[in-house]
This record gives C-alpha cells, structure tokens and sequence, in this order.
C-alpha cells in the first residue's frame, strides 16, 4: 500500500499567484408600495430557499483552484503554479417602480443598502479564504509520487476549504443572517 504525507511548512520560495475574485450580482424583482407589501413580495418572490428557511439575499460562492504537481525526486513531490479562483454570485431584491411614500422610499434604500453590505461581507469571507487556501497550498509538501498523491491531495483542498467556509456561516449565525446589521424592514415606517 503506497502511503501518502501532506506537510505543511513554512511558506516555499515560489511566490503563489494573487487570488483572482469575481463578484456578479443577480436581481430578483419584488413589488409593494407599502413596507408590508414589499416583504410579502420579497417572502413570495426570493429565490433563496433552504431548510433554515427563505432569506432575501444571499451570497453563493465557488472555489477553484489549479496548481501543477511536480515530482521532486522519486520520494517527494510539490505544487507549483498555485492559484485560487473565488467567484461569488450575490442573489438580492430590486423594487420595481412604483409610486413609494418618501418614507418608504427611504426604508427602501436604508435596507436594500444594508443588505448588500452584509452579502458584500461574504464575498469578503470567501475572499480571506480563498488567500488562506492559496497560502497553505504554497505551504504544502507531499511525500511520496505526485501520481498517489494527487487524488488525496483534491481530497485535502476540498476539506481544508469547507472548514474555513464554517467563518462564513458564522457570520449568519452572529449577525442573525444581517438582521442586526440593519438588512430588516422596518414595519412601522409608512
């Protein structure tokens, strides 16, 4: 049985490429001339849905990253050519016109700019991820042939990038997914 090691050390002398981030924003359109209107439309409308239950917004984030196996002698091999793609698609209401109280208009903005702030926090999460990634990839030595090594080495990338998105899953749980941070309708505005 061929057994591989992945250790990490310190930093290699290659210098890892810089993290390339791509952030597209996706609308949904939800009606309402009054703020009950409005958040029906929005319950009604979100296409963000999971068994926690519909939110308004939402951040979805995939990572890729490429990097070259080298054999380095017949014991050992190593990653060159890092780089860590992160692309982030951020799913938010768009009011359509219509004729708003300057009250409610207000409320509008106030919102929808809170929202987008919070969504904009993950991207930055995924962001700091997909650095901490790239930073542990150059870090990275394998023992052992880079043919053995490379499927344990998609299975430890994988691992290692699901444990630093639980950051952004705290980031719902501490914010009650943006509530405090003001990406909630205020009822009582008319």
């Amino acid at each position: 049985m061929n057994r591989i090691w992945l250790w990490v050390l310190a930093p290699l002398a290659q210098a890892a490429q810089p993290v390339s981030s791509i952030v597209r924003e996706e609308h949904y359109v939800v009606y309402g001339q009054t703020i009950e209107d409005i958040q029906r439309s929005i319950s009604d409308r979100t296409p963000v849905r999971s068994p926690q239950g519909a939110f308004a917004g939402n951040t979805k984030t995939v990572y890729q990253t490429t990097y070259r196996l080298v054999d380095v002698s017949q014991t050992a091999c190593a990653l060159q050519n890092i780089a860590v793609k992160v692309e982030s698609v951020i799913t938010l209401p768009q009011l359509a016109p219509g004729n708003l109280s300057p009250a409610v208009a207000d409320e509008w903005r106030r919102y929808y700019t809170a929202l987008r702030a919070h969504e904009y926090l993950h991207v930055e999460s995924a962001r700091e991820s997909a650095r901490e990634t790239q930073q542990w990839l150059a870090s990275m030595r394998i023992s052992g042939p880079c043919q053995v090594a490379r499927p344990q080495v998609r299975v430890a990338i994988e691992a290692y990038i699901l444990k630093l998105d639980e950051r952004d899953r705290q980031l719902d749980v501490i914010t009650d997914h943006g509530r405090s941070q003001g990406a909630q309708l205020d009822a009582r505005v008319r």
